[in-house]
């Protein structure tokens, strides 16, 4: 019964912050579930738009919205939809984001004459070298600062902000960055434009779409070495 209350209560109090914000219109709890309904979805929509990084057309957005509504499936069914997406997210979009890392990249190496190339194709620039006697291998741990952007410059992960190091097992991470961590000694600094393949390849991972290019600017603190085995 206790939780029944608070959960009413948090209810008519989520009521009451829709009606209060722009709502001088409505007059019921359903108007204001309604815009609550409206501005969530808009919230949706602009993060799509954000990792899609365009625009949709908003005009046909509302038109598959109230086509929904009414049941009317004159322009696609409900099921010719869904497989259109799985086809966008699937295929689409993933050949889409090879084509554009593809373009970034060979833009980065044209335009940047300090930018050098390994063998594996990681595209990097040494701002401080570093201690060249203390650097990391395969075995070893690195306190690192870091920025991790898409091709767009968007942030994904920055550690810069909170000022908080992160021991990063070398084995552990993706190819592209543990071999940028071997370029530089202890209090290094390095950028790195990873190419999808020495990154999380053809997978979506979290924030990271499928076949995406990535950015790195690090910062190594220390180099920790392999701890030995126990007797």
């Amino acid at each position: 019964m206790k939780k029944l209350i608070v959960l009413s209560g948090a209810i008519a109090l989520f009521f009451s912050a829709c009606t209060s914000n722009g709502g001088g219109s409505m007059t019921t709890e359903e108007d204001s579930l309604a815009y609550c309904l409206g501005t969530d979805m808009g919230t949706y929509i602009y993060n799509v738009d954000s990792a899609l990084g365009q625009k949709l057309n908003v005009d046909l957005l509302i038109t598959g919205i109230k086509n929904a509504i009414k049941k009317d499936t004159s322009i696609m069914s409900s099921e010719d939809a869904y497989a259109f997406m799985r086809r966008y997210y699937t295929v689409i979009k993933p050949r889409k984001d090879s084509i554009a890392s593809a373009e970034f990249l060979a833009k980065v190496e044209k335009e940047n004459k300090n930018i050098l190339k390994t063998e594996s194709g990681l595209l990097y620039e040494i701002v401080e070298a570093g201690d060249n006697n203390v650097k990391a291998d395969t075995s070893s741990k690195v306190r690192v600062l870091y920025r991790m952007a898409d091709r767009n410059g968007k942030d994904i992960q920055n550690t810069y902000d909170s000022n908080d190091t992160l021991d990063i097992p070398i084995k552990n991470v993706i190819k592209g960055f543990a071999e940028g961590m071997t370029l530089v000694g202890k209090g290094g600094k390095i950028k790195l434009w990873i190419p999808a393949e020495l990154g999380y390849g053809s997978r979506n991972q979290g924030p990271v779409p499928a076949n995406s290019a990535l950015y790195y600017e690090v910062d190594v603190i220390d180099v920790v070495p392999a701890e030995e085995p126990a007797k």
